[in-house]
């Protein structure tokens, strides 16, 4: 997503150099990997671990551990910056001739204070400034040492910040310390409490060193060799105490030992020193023996776990010193010094101790489990001083008796001579990050002995400025946050303090020395760091003019430029153009390969110094949840450290602005110009456009950090209240990278909701509006300013009861909505559009963003073609009507619910009445719409609800376009029968019938048979209501009627293998094969003939015509014993009823042919069963005229029958059952002869009377008469009898 519009470069940028997702993409990639090859460093174990040296546990002894700055023409540059000496008080330095017993001295770097006991007084001044001389004289005894740690939380009142803990020779005593801020300086008037707080006997422990630990603990370092904690509560414990000293090297319940039977070596602790990162404690004892105490991960418990004696650490030193170059192994003793090495400096280095010889004596922790505490410490790497390698200069360090370690910098106080102590400072800041440890060595005169060594406290936290290190990086990475660091060292002449200088600022002394960039020093010192970090250490001087002198400044941009080196092609390879570098490609006719370009320097400087300004910002979260029960959301960073990264980034913005070459330039080819000179253009030319593109990615960064800013100042857990559920959920995900390089949505939001939140007070808003312009442009450009104006009206307008003003306010919304489109939260705009039923602005402006994603329209072509070129900008535009889509499926919902409901934007509507006409009128604006795509869109929508009447109802052209297109796709029978029943309500017979018969004829399991011959039917209808207009309809309503026909007996079929009781698995396939239309031969074949179905097989043989009198017959028979069969259980009367409403169904099919309804065969078959069930003469005979058999058509057939006298009669017994089934029929024949016309009547009575006298005699002349021949004769006579009337 773009994040704005251009940022300027003069006055403003090319439309060319638009800024855009992927320019800030491609240099954010440049920031990710500075920042990732950055944290790459390595920690001080494994810089001498790499060491070149046989073995790696001894270093020291070759040129390169100690290199020689002049060797790399850096002879000028100084180690450490001039010493600065602060007097003691001069009111102090007169308290010195009143001594009598015991003078010493300390320094309290916490506070900025020196103190001197001078017996039992204690002065305390500002070492920094030589005043603010404090004293303390309520003791009666010599004040042995004195020692300040931070109070326990809890125990004491908020104003005392500190405890100042003096020891004497019988007595501890505890003093409370006050302070008075002026200004930024918390510490400026130190105040001592003249009331001890406790006061506790020291029980003869002479202590020597008192050691405080946060959490408030306090530690004694006992002459005895014993090891002191001072604890103290604010209650009285069950001993009745609320102060209590513990002998921590003994048992828990020495205190209960009276000192006169304690025993211990005569070998006093003479340091103490605490390790917070590991909650570690150690010992040194005046005899070189050192002890280790874990104080629990809490740091409240404690556990002796190791002492090593000065003896087995010389031992083991000479093993590993293996004395291939003779050292003697007096340099390994005493050790006159230790220093903790915390985790932030080493994971796996915990303990330096330093010899009188300087040599260095690595010690590492190890833990008896994984994750457990520690149980071991043990010699790990021997570092010789500067003198024992074969090149080196003769100077050693001697007679060592104090020394320090900060961050890899040591410093050593050699005793000289009386007056004079020299400090020897070795440090590997001035070589940057290396492979190995290389140090520079460096010694300074002090006036005096040294009596403390301390390092002087940063003046911020640098920590959350250098995030995302697992350790302290060098000092080259994080010199542009963390100002050079000092070292105090307090003699009798007062304070001296030393600044190691990290490499910005040996470059300062030396553009300062130098008086340009044009020498030969300043070219070394881009040597010796190599062009990428010389870069980037010269844009610290060149971005920061306010703290840096301007003609400095001026110098460092010219190293910058000069001895930065330039950009090549590895290879000098062309491709074609990739996207970001179009304009580049068209200028060099083909784009360069990115992995084959190769920066110069000040690229690299520029993205290395970007990456370590922003460090703890860039891939780290911005907000987390609060402590609080309500776990709002906050941010990670206060104002003040977003102030301090905007101001740092601003100078790099300053300087990318003013030196515009760098970035802008012809980047037009010269023919005259030879391949190699053309490679390198090209390869500028592509440099050129990446810090274009960086200068872009910053610029925003700026703008991002002023916007973060400006909502912390305004209460950021408020505002992040306001925002959406996804925006919140976006947010705890998001770096500050991700609010740079794609964060609009999320920038867009957070301005909304602070608006939202001063909604009703214009002055405030307009005041915010002019603000964010001034601070964000591009992430507050002009289309946010007409947002906001747009959000307060509609904000006003939901409160506005008279409705013709609420309209007119809505209707001034949505045409400055419609303006920025880009810039909004849509959804949510429609959202509150539909809690005031404005439903047209909704419509209005899901359109018009669709618009502008869209202004081509391509989608409209992939809507029509198909095609997947412009996918993406149809997946756009469907995005933005979603916003549409929800507010008719809210609408439906609740039309569909009961009363009371109430919509998404949580707004009640009076019933579903209500809302089924809310639905309607936004459906309405829908319709009007002239969007093809958003049409289509809410056709799709109208199916997937199930609301065909409602897309039928539609009038518009293109609504007939959607359903073709559609209607081509698999799967589109839901499409087709709406596109029928569309051409049916546009009287559009033809289609609506051919789409029916289409989709009778469907290969698919999703029709029933039924639903086919429905299609059918209304195919037929259809096509009959346009037979008359087209001429080809004729003949189509033909084919219909046949195919209605044959559908028709495959509807007979299926009901028939319905019926079957018997358990055969093929019923069941065939049944579901049925369910698509065959044809006439396949019916027969495959599943009349196949399954028996007599009656279908004849229908399906009078369907075709096909005239085959032997397979009707056989048909008619297999027909007349099914029926048998299947009755056969039935009582006689149930089986005859059920024969003759079979017989008269299909009678009434088939009489009209003989060909199918063969009369005669069907009399005969008929009285054979008549005659075998006892059924009556008379059963046939009423049977086939209740079909209706004409008359005469029977008295034929009975007469012919007659006539063949077959033996079937005779061997069912009932030779003359025909004849009395005819006298039967003759009478039926008689007692309707009313119907027949007079002048007819008398020749049909005179044909009948002689036919009755024929088979009176025939009867007569029987020889054997039985009772069937009188029963026949007694029926003939009475008809003749009958005649006589007529």
């Amino acid at each position: 997503m773009m994040l704005g519009t251009s940022i300027a470069h003069n006055v403003t940028l090319s439309s060319k150099h638009q800024p855009s997702f992927d320019s800030l993409e491609s240099a954010a990639k440049h920031i990710d990997s500075s920042l990732q090859s950055d944290r790459l460093y390595s920690e001080l174990d494994v810089l001498l671990r790499n060491a070149r040296h046989a073995g790696g546990t001894l270093t020291g002894m070759t040129d390169g551990d100690y290199p020689s700055l002049a060797s790399h023409g850096l002879a000028s540059v100084p180690l450490i910056g001039p010493v600065r000496h602060v007097p003691l008080p001069a009111e102090l330095s007169e308290q010195f001739t009143h001594v009598q017993c015991n003078c010493i001295m300390g320094l309290l770097p916490t506070i900025q204070r020196g103190w001197v006991t001078i017996d039992s007084d204690i002065f305390f001044w500002n070492y920094e400034t030589g005043g603010d001389l404090a004293y303390y004289e309520g003791l009666a005894e010599v004040v042995l040492t004195v020692g300040l740690v931070a109070p326990k939380p809890g125990v004491f009142q908020p104003h005392i910040k500190f405890l100042l803990v003096v020891c004497t020779a019988s007595e501890i005593v505890v003093l409370g310390v006050t302070f008075e801020s002026e200004g930024d300086d918390q510490y400026a008037l130190m105040h001592l409490q003249p009331n001890p707080l406790f006061a506790i006997s020291s029980d003869g422990v002479n202590v020597v060193q008192v050691r405080g630990t946060p959490e408030g603990r306090i530690f004694l370092a006992g002459a005895n060799g014993h090891l002191y904690e001072l604890q103290y509560q604010s209650y009285l414990s069950w001993f009745g105490k609320r102060c209590k000293l513990v002998n921590q090297s003994s048992s828990y319940f020495s205190f209960l030992v009276p000192s006169a039977l304690r025993f211990g070596e005569n070998d006093p602790i003479v340091q103490v020193e605490y390790d917070s990162t590991r909650q570690t404690l150690y010992t040194r004892s005046d005899n070189g023996n050192i002890c280790m105490y874990d104080l629990g991960a809490d740091g409240q418990g404690i556990g002796s776990v190791c002492s090593i004696s000065q003896d087995s650490v010389l031992s083991e030193a000479i093993r590993v010193a293996n004395n291939p170059h003779g050292i003697d192994s007096s340099n390994f003793k005493p050790i006159v010094s230790i220093c903790p090495i915390k985790k932030t400096e080493s994971a796996n280095l915990a303990l330096l101790g330093v010899t009188s010889s300087g040599v260095r004596l690595y010690f590492s922790v190890s833990a008896a489990t994984l994750g457990g505490r520690y149980s071991s410490l043990s010699l790990s790497h021997i570092r010789m001083p500067p003198g024992f390698s074969p090149n080196g200069p003769p100077q050693r360090p001697l007679n060592v008796h104090m020394a320090d370690m900060a961050r890899g910098t040591v410093q050593m106080c050699m005793s000289q001579n009386d007056s004079i102590d020299v400090v020897w400072s070795v440090s590997p800041d001035t070589f940057g990050i290396a492979s190995q440890l290389c140090e520079a060595t460096i010694t300074t005169a002090i006036e005096g002995r040294v009596w403390a060594l301390e390092e002087a406290p940063e003046p911020f936290s640098f920590e959350a400025r250098v995030a995302g290190s697992r350790t302290y990086p060098p000092t080259i990475v994080c010199q542009h946050v963390q100002p050079a660091r000092r070292t105090v060292l307090l003699t009798s002449q007062g304070t001296f303090i030393l600044t190691n200088l990290r490499p910005v600022d040996q470059l300062l002394h030396l553009l300062e020395a130098s008086g340009g960039a044009d020498t030969e020093p300043i070219a070394s010192f881009f040597k010796l760091h190599r062009e990428k970090e010389a870069c980037a250490t010269a844009l610290i001087l060149a971005c920061n003019p306010v703290t840096t002198d301007p003609l400095v400044s001026s110098c460092a941009a010219r190293a910058f430029f000069r001895y930065g080196g330039e950009a090549s092609l590895r290879g000098g390879c062309l491709a074609t153009s990739t996207s970001g570098h179009n304009e580049l490609s068209q200028s060099l006719g083909g784009a360069v390969v990115p992995n084959e370009a190769v920066y110069s320097g000040k690229h690299a400087g520029i993205c290395l110094y970007f990456a370590r300004l922003l460090a703890p910002l860039w891939d780290g979260k911005l907000v987390e949840e609060s402590t609080t029960p309500d776990k709002q959301l906050v941010s990670r960073f206060t104002c003040d450290d977003l102030a301090w990264f905007t101001e740092q980034l601003t100078g790099l913005k300053g300087f990318l602005d003013e030196y515009a070459p760098f970035s802008h330039s012809d980047l037009t080819d010269s023919p005259c110009r030879t391949s190699r000179t053309t490679s390198k253009v090209q390869a500028e030319a592509f440099e050129r456009n990446s810090v274009l593109q960086l200068r872009l990615l910053v610029q925003y960064s700026v703008e991002a950090l002023e916007l973060w800013r400006e909502l912390c100042e305004y209460q950021f857990h408020l505002i992040a209240e306001r925002l959406p559920t996804e925006i919140k959920e976006d947010l705890c995900r998001a770096t500050f990278r991700d609010l740079v390089v794609g964060g609009k949505q999320i920038t867009v939001a957070l301005i909304n909701a602070l608006m939202e939140r001063y909604f009703g007070d214009t002055n405030l808003t307009d005041a915010l509006c002019a603000r964010l312009r001034e601070i964000c442009p591009n992430l507050y450009g002009a289309a946010d300013l007409k947002t906001t104006k747009a959000n307060e009206l509609l904000q006003s307008a939901k409160h506005q009861t008279n409705k013709t003003e609420q309209n007119s306010m809505l209707q001034k919304s949505l045409e400055l909505y419609k303006q920025v489109t880009v810039n909004i939260d849509l959804s949510g705009i429609c959202n509150q559009y539909a809690s005031v039923c404005f439903y047209e602005g909704i419509v209005e402006l899901c359109l018009a963003t669709a618009e502008n994603q869209d202004n081509q329209n391509l989608a409209l072509h992939l809507t029509h073609t198909g095609e997947d070129q412009g996918e993406q900008l149809l997946v756009a535009r469907r995005h933005c009507y979603l916003p549409v889509t929800n507010t008719l499926n809210n609408l439906l919902a609740m039309s569909q619910g009961a009363s009371g409901v109430q919509n998404s934007a949580g707004v009640k509507i009076s019933s579903a009445a209500e809302a089924e006409r809310q639905l309607t009128e936004m459906l309405h604006y829908c319709y009007s719409s002239t969007d093809e795509v958003f049409h289509v869109f809410l056709y799709e929508w109208l199916i997937g609800n199930g609301l065909i009447s409602r897309l039928l109802e539609v009038k518009s052209s293109f609504l007939e376009p959607f359903l073709r297109r559609t209607a081509r796709q698999p799967d589109n029978l839901q499409i087709l029968d709406i596109m029928w029943k569309y051409y049916e309500k546009e009287r559009n017979y033809s289609a609506a019938a051919r789409i029916l018969a289409k989709l009778a004829d469907r290969d698919t399991d999703k029709f029933t048979l039924w639903d086919r011959v429905d299609y059918i039917s209304r195919a037929i209808l259809c096509a009959k209501a346009c037979s008359t207009t087209l001429n080809n309809d004729g003949e189509f309503l033909h084919e219909l009627e046949d195919k209605m026909d044959v559908a028709q007996l495959q509807l007979s079929i299926y009901s028939a293998l319905e019926q079957l009781t018997e358990n055969n698995p093929g019923v069941a396939v065939a049944l579901k094969s049925l369910n698509s239309l065959v044809d006439i031969s396949t019916l027969y074949s495959e599943y009349a003939e196949k399954f028996e179905l007599a009656e279908c097989q004849l229908a399906i043989v009078h369907c075709a015509g096909h005239h085959d009198p032997m397979l009707v017959q056989k048909l008619w028979r297999e027909l007349l014993n099914q029926e048998l069969t299947s009755g056969a259980h039935l009582p006689m009367v149930s089986m005859m009823n059920n024969l003759r409403s079979k017989i008269e169904t299909l009678g009434r099919t088939y009489q009209s042919s003989e060909k199918f309804f063969p009369l005669q065969f069907l009399v005969q078959q008929l009285e054979v069963i008549a005659c075998k069930g006892g059924w009556g003469e008379g059963w046939v005979v009423e049977t086939l005229l209740s079909i209706p058999v004409s008359y005469p058509a029977l008295h034929s057939t009975y007469s012919s029958l007659i006539q063949l006298k077959l033996p079937c009669w005779n061997q069912l017994g009932q030779p003359y059952h025909l004849h009395i089934a005819m006298s039967l029929l003759l009478s039926s024949y008689v007692q309707h002869l009313n119907s027949v016309p007079l002048a007819e009547r008398k020749p049909l009575l005179a044909s009948i009377q002689d036919i009755i006298d024929a088979y009176v005699v025939d009867l007569q002349a029987s020889t054997n008469v039985g009772a069937d021949v009188t029963s026949a004769l007694s029926r003939f006579k009475a008809l003749q009898a009958g005649f006589n009337k007529y």
